[in-house]
């Protein structure tokens, strides 16, 4: 017995014990049911869900599959994506009919990507939404046309712009921004994000004069899935290190819409010639440069032409049509100053940056004095300009090999 309690009493007590317990795991069981019948139906709705998403991306697809984006870049230049980055000039002929010729551009270039599409063997259709994208230096290209005798004012070129922007609502000319590298490096982003966009099924590139696209470029040509996504358009004849890549690649070009030669330079007479000097054989073009930025003397004549020329962006070449750069006298204790440093090229010597002081990893401050600016100019040419004797760009302060202006 269990104090005063009889065996029946304890008996009692254990069925009401057996009735709470048995209430209990009723009660769990119950709730388990509930729980079970709730995650079958969230289930369910992930289920309908799922099915619902993989429709509408079925139906984005079909409903993309009819249109390509054409994106062309600097100077000239979702869904199935086809896309073409174009970087030569408009024959003379379209540039100088102003605003008329911006939209027979438009129309004459969009026709030549169709006729393209229908001729190769591209799995891509024909009649494609043109997306097309400019990136460019205008105040540059205004200059170039002006000296070339193409227009009469640089202000002519907004004009040719205007009537290529508003042929199509999917053309845009973009000025980029003062300086070949602000079209470069806008033009060069777009590239490696549509290059790898699994939407994107072809690129045309345009850039056949420049060298400085030929390390852009090769990086995808070892790449069968890229490679074959590539086209590169043909407008002068492609660049000595550009040549070798557009062999593995397709080859195409528009000779109704672009030049088939570069703008000719506005060539410069000098009346001031200093003295010919002669340079060992067998020396390479990046020897020359770094070589020959040592403290250089010259006479005011040269240094008096120089400003002139800065001024009006006209860059000196010398009779073969070559591009030289003239001498610049520095002091050893301004190179020494500005090799002790980083300083930001784009900021001193062109007057503007991309970025601003805190965000740029070069310095901005302080200001550098002519001596020290001298030095600067003198060192940034120990970099060989990508493009070489040939090139066009008036803001360019990499190095450019002859120093002899009259050879």
């Amino acid at each position: 017995m269990n104090g005063n309690l009889t065996y029946r009493q304890q008996h009692a007590q254990l069925q009401d014990a057996e009735v709470q317990r048995n209430g209990l795991v009723e009660s769990l069981l119950n709730e388990v049911d509930d729980v079970r019948k709730k995650l079958e139906n969230m289930e369910s709705e992930r289920d309908r869900e799922r099915t619902a998403a993989a429709m509408f991306h079925k139906s984005l697809q079909d409903s993309m599959a009819d249109k390509k984006v054409v994106l062309i870049g600097h100077g000239i230049t979702i869904p199935r994506i086809f896309s073409a980055y174009i970087l030569e000039q408009f024959l003379d002929d379209l540039t100088k009919k102003l605003e008329n010729g911006g939209e027979e551009a438009a129309e004459l270039l969009r026709t030549a990507i169709r006729r393209y599409l229908q001729k190769s063997d591209l799995d891509v259709q024909a009649d494609i939404e043109t997306i097309v994208r400019v990136f460019a230096n205008m105040r540059g290209l205004g200059k170039t046309l002006v000296d070339a005798k193409i227009m009469d004012n640089p202000e002519d070129l907004g004009r040719f712009v205007c009537g290529f922007n508003k042929k199509f609502t999917s053309f845009d000319f973009v000025d980029a921004g003062n300086g070949k590298e602000c079209s470069d490096a806008k033009l060069k982003k777009n590239f490696e994000i549509f290059i790898r966009n699994v939407h994107c099924k072809h690129i045309i590139f345009g850039g056949s004069a420049d060298n400085g696209y030929a390390r852009l470029l090769n990086s995808y040509t070892g790449d069968p899935s890229t490679s074959k996504k590539i086209t590169m358009l043909e407008g002068p004849p492609f660049a000595t290190e550009l040549v070798s890549i557009a062999e593995k690649l397709k080859q195409c070009s528009f000779p109704n819409v672009f030049r088939d030669t570069k703008i000719p330079p506005r060539r410069v007479s000098f009346s001031t010639t200093p003295p010919r000097s002669k340079s060992p054989a067998n020396t390479s073009y990046a020897s020359t440069v770094a070589t020959s930025e040592a403290s250089v003397d010259t006479t005011a004549p040269i240094l008096s032409l120089k400003a002139e020329l800065q001024a009006e962006g006209v860059i000196p070449r010398n009779s073969k049509g070559q591009r030289v750069d003239l001498p610049i006298k520095v002091t050893q204790q301004a190179v020494q100053y500005i090799k002790s440093q980083k300083w930001c090229k784009n900021h001193h010597l062109l007057g503007y940056c991309v970025y601003n002081d805190s965000e740029c990893a070069y310095l901005h401050k302080p200001t550098l004095n002519e001596a020290r600016l001298n030095a600067l100019r003198v060192y940034a040419r120990q970099m060989p300009c990508g493009n070489g004797l040939d090139c066009d760009d008036p803001e360019c302060y990499h190095g450019h090999g002859c120093r002899v202006v009259t050879c």
